[in-house]
Order: structure tokens, then sequence, then C-alpha cells
């Protein structure tokens, strides 16, 4: 059997290999360029560097905005128009990018091009109408031109997508309705970041009733969480004001746990039995004063209920030295309680020390306990007295009985347990 050949011609079939191979090697050139000029440019913190990125990937968005941020960082005026050109060619380039349009519509707004700026953040909110950031730079945009009903109402979207932007909305709004809460109820709506900002800037301005009425219409657990910042300040303006008891409210709000909860008329860990914060305690938690003498301490060694107790130990040979301990406790006005604790005393002095319970607002002092004996056991001290209308909260505090000689020295050991507030 025959068996017949084809010849091809050597030189077309070379050829034909070369072309493909040609093909790749331009193709690899090619990508590399487009990667080499893409990386730099996304690295380079010199606009000439930017510039070659852009010569090397003349098609790549990212080259051409790269050098559009580095040429406008230099704030020299011939770079600004350059810097526009180039965010123009990004965008150009990219027509489907809102980041590119966002940036176009600032630069042109920069370089005093008001209508072409407002087309920019426009067509960009337009391809991502739910982005917060495109919302807020619109709405100050428009703000700026004096558009002032679009521009609250884009602010205002915002402001609901991201509480972020929240605060600063309610404090433009502020301003524009001259503190109108009226207006500023029906701007902030049913938005919780808007309402949060609300009771904010309210607590700021010292309106704490109003304050408190529109943080208490918050969602309890956003009040825990979301809103914990915002709750944080209002708490601090309160306790500026000395609004104990509204603080005490918003604090309770804000606690991580119900462990963590200070109470109206009662006193914060008062048979020691959790830890006591030496650094920065909160002013509903016990104050200890810096200082060496007397030392200060809890005692696992006595107690007279539970297991933990506080010692003072006293080395104080002239009297002049002398720690104070100390505690807030917000109270109803005109309200009668019943102050108590309970101490054991190994003193040698000739004078001791006492509790005082004063006015938080103005320091009156409104009881007073017996002073301690210098040698008991486990006895109990009281004082009572009756809050005055406009006391929000009292100070309990342990003082030194004052003495009636020039030296009055104090040494030894004095331990205090359970101490409370009835009514």
């Amino acid at each position: 059997m025959a068996i017949n050949s084809i010849k091809l011609n050597t030189t077309a079939l070379r050829l034909m290999l070369l072309i493909p191979a040609v093909l790749c090697v331009i193709f690899a050139y090619s990508a590399a360029k487009w990667f080499f000029a893409n990386t730099i440019s996304t690295r380079s913190v010199y606009k000439e560097i930017a510039e070659f990125s852009v010569g090397l990937g003349p098609s790549d968005p990212q080259t051409h905005f790269s050098s559009a941020v580095l040429h406008e960082k230099t704030f020299l005026p011939d770079d600004l128009p350059k810097s526009l050109a180039e965010f123009e060619k990004a965008t150009a380039l990219s027509p489907y990018d809102f980041r590119l349009w966002l940036e176009l519509g600032k630069a042109r707004e920069r370089n005093g091009d008001t209508e072409g700026a407002e087309k920019a953040l426009r067509k960009a909110l337009e391809l991502a109408p739910n982005y917060s950031q495109l919302q807020w730079t619109l709405g100050n945009f428009l703000l700026r031109q004096g558009k002032e009903t679009e521009a609250f109402a884009q602010i205002r979207k915002a402001a609901e997508g991201d509480r972020a932007f929240a605060n600063p909305a309610i404090a433009s709004a502020w301003q524009l309705f001259q503190g109108d809460t009226a207006k500023l109820k029906d701007y902030a709506g049913d938005s919780p970041n808007l309402k949060a900002a609300f009771a904010l800037i309210l607590a700021k301005e010292k309106r704490f009733d109003e304050s408190l009425s529109i943080w208490s219409d918050l969602p309890e657990a956003a009040r825990r969480t979301d809103f914990k910042a915002n709750g944080d300040e209002i708490y601090k303006k309160m306790l500026e004001a000395k609004k104990y008891r509204s603080a005490l409210q918003v604090f309770s709000d804000i606690a991580e746990s119900d462990e963590k909860k200070f109470a109206l008329g009662r006193i914060t860990n008062g048979s020691f039995e959790t830890n006591i914060n030496p650094q920065n305690p909160d002013v509903f938690e016990w104050q200890i004063a810096e200082g060496v003498e007397p030392q200060i301490f809890v005692d696992k060694t006595q107690k007279h209920g539970g297991e933990i107790s506080l010692v003072i130990i006293f080395n104080n040979k002239d009297g002049k030295a002398f720690r104070t301990i100390s505690q807030s406790v917000a109270v109803e006005a005109n309200k009668k309680y019943v102050f108590e604790t309970f101490y054991k005393s190994e003193l040698k002095t000739s004078t001791t020390v006492k509790w005082e319970i004063t006015d938080a607002a103005d320091g009156k002092v409104l009881a007073l306990t017996d002073a301690v004996a210098a040698e008991a056991d486990w006895t109990s001290l009281k004082a009572e007295f009756t809050a005055p209308e406009t006391t929000e909260a009292v100070i309990i505090r342990l003082v030194r009985v004052p003495c009636t000689t020039t030296l009055c020295p104090i040494t030894g050991k004095l331990w205090f347990d359970d101490f409370s507030l009835n009514n």
C-alpha cells in the first residue's frame, strides 16, 4: 500500500510558530509594563515618579489618579491645574468608579468650577446612592453653595447611615435652627444616630432635662453599645454641672453589667467585697487621696460581714498628714436617710476620726457621726440627715476630730466595714 506525504513550506511553518511567540512576548511586555507602572504609582511619594508611571501606563486610571493626588499635595499654583487634568483623565478611563468621581468633584471645587464639581459629585452619588461619605460630601458642598434644604437632606441621610456623621450633622443643624429644639427634634426624626447626637448637644448646652428625655427615648440596647461614647460624654457633662441624679440614670444605661451600675441612695461597694479602683475612680466609687499617711488597703483577716474590710494604719507623730477617704452618693431631695458603718479600733491617740455627710453642691455639713473610740471591737456608727430640696448628692467623708493641742499624734489600726445608707 502506497503512503502519500504532504510537504510543508518550512519558511511558512516557522512564521506560523513565530507570530504567536512574538505576540506572547509583546503581551508579556505590555503586562509587565502596566504592572510596573501601576505598582510604582500606588507607592510613589514624588510627583516626578508619578509622571513617569503615567508615561509607562497611560491607559491605567491608577497612574493618573496617583499623579493627580501628588500634584495636588505640592500646593504650587502650577500644579493644581495639572492635578485637575489628571483627575479628569483617571475618571474618563474608569467612568464607573464612584471614588474617582468623588475626588474629581472635590478637585473641580478647589479649582473654582462649582458647577462641574456638583455634576461630578452627583454622578458619584448616582453610582453609589447609599454611600454615606458621598451623601455627606455632597450635602456639605450644597451647604457651601447656599442650597440649605437639599444640603441638610443629604447630610441627614449620611448621618442615618453612618453614626460617625451624626454629631457634626446635629451641630450644623443646631447653628442653622439657632437652638430651636422643636425644629431639631423634627430634623432628627426617628433616627437613633441623630437622636443620640441631639441628646449630646443638649447636654453640652446645659439643657439637661431635654437631653435626658431624648437619651431615654433611644433603644435600651443601643444606649449601652452603639451610643456608649455619647452616653459617656453626657454623663461627664451632667457631673460637671452637679446633676447627679440624671448622671446616675445615664450611667446605668451605659454600664457594662448590672454589677457595674450605681444606685440612687446606695453606697457603692460598702462592704469592700469588690476591688477598690485606685486610679481614676468614678465619683460614685470610693475616692482615696494620694499620699502615704495613713496606709489604706483592704484586709481579709478582720471583717464585720462578708470576707473583707478596709483597714487604716496610722503612724502619724504630729497629726498633720491625713489621706481622705470619701464617696459621693446620689440621693432624693427631701428624703430622710440613716448612714451607718461598723468599725474596730486599736489606736493610741487622744483625738480620733469620724464620718461627715456634706451636700455635694455647696459642701454644707448635713450630719456627723460620733468619733470612733480608741479601743473598740466591731461597733456601729450612725448619723441621720434629711436631704435638702436642692440636694442632688451627698459626700460621705472620713475626717479628723479637731485637735485642741499643737500636736495630735495618732498611731494604730482602724477597720471599717458594711457601709450603708437607709431610709
